[in-house]
């Protein structure tokens, strides 16, 4: 399991680097005691997030399910309280020392990268390995493809809260996706994601579908990816997306978004239409 700290860039600048430290490493003090609880073990922090391992998959999702709705709970108190976001996957891991690794691990971060603010998210390994008591608690999201692992993966929402505020689903037959596709132009670049090709990275790496010649995009700045038959764009940067959909311009940073019709994007400072920086997208549904 991965979670992550959402967003935490905001916190250093409005509370300065000593007093968000400390608000990070509470909240991660936090997390350790919910995992251990659930007969889980922390096997290192990353900067805003904890890598932890459990002996079952039960184990870890009631884990999951319990530090979002700590969480809730110190939000509904404190308007400043941090937000998380947390990824699991079930699977064979390999122990080198104090390290855990192998691709588990690489599935398990994934899911963290796709999961958005105080949600959590899992792969249909996880789901299959659960008891029948916590079997309702998962729904199904949609497909993605894990980068490296080339894997079509089934993905899952763990979902925590009460059902009022639990955003009904359509059902998967009804959002399939299997005519969806999105066009995407860049300089002399262009990508089409589909059912058979149905994400790709935007930024300035070169392994990226789309690679971006801008100093103010990050490496990896946005993913584009299919779910339910739609496509969603979601921002993991540090200078933000301006996304200019229909007549208005969304900014996004740390959040995601549905793109549709036709429209441009630019990453790191917002650009006009027949800017050499704007990345046009078209989308078909």
């Amino acid at each position: 399991m991965f979670a992550h700290i959402y967003n935490s860039s905001w916190l250093y600048e409005y509370l300065g680097d000593k007093a968000a430290r400390a608000k990070i490493e509470e909240c991660q003090a936090r997390l350790d005691s919910i995992a251990r609880r659930h007969g889980g073990a922390i096997v290192k922090t990353i900067g805003e997030k904890i890598m932890c391992n459990f002996p079952a998959s039960a184990n870890a999702i009631e884990a999951a399910i319990a530090m979002q709705q700590e969480m809730a709970s110190l939000a509904a108190r404190d308007p400043d309280a941090l937000h998380i976001k947390i990824g699991l996957h079930f699977g064979e891991v390999t122990q080198d020392g104090g390290e855990i690794l192998g691709d588990t691990v690489n599935v398990a971060a994934r899911m963290a990268g796709l999961a958005a603010v105080d949600q959590i998210v899992t792969t249909q390994q996880t789901a299959d390995s659960l008891p029948p008591a916590l079997r309702p608690s998962i729904r199904f999201l949609g497909q993605t493809t894990v980068k490296d692992n080339c894997e079509d993966k089934h993905i899952f929402e763990v979902i925590w809260e009460i059902e009022e505020a639990v955003t009904r689903m359509p059902t998967p037959q009804s959002r399939s996706g299997g005519t969806s596709t999105l066009g995407l132009k860049y300089a002399d670049q262009q990508l089409t994601l589909s059912l058979q090709s149905p994400s790709t990275m935007v930024g300035r790496d070169k392994s990226c579908g789309i690679v971006v010649d801008d100093p103010l995009a990050s490496r990896n700045h946005a993913r584009i990816e299919l779910r339910n038959g739609k496509f969603v764009m979601v921002d993991q940067s540090t200078n933000g997306t301006y996304l200019n959909q229909g007549d208005k311009v969304i900014f996004l940073r740390g959040e995601e978004v549905l793109l549709s019709g036709n429209g441009f994007f630019a990453l790191g400072h917002e650009v006009a239409s027949n800017s050499p920086d704007a990345v046009h997208y078209s989308c078909k549904y």
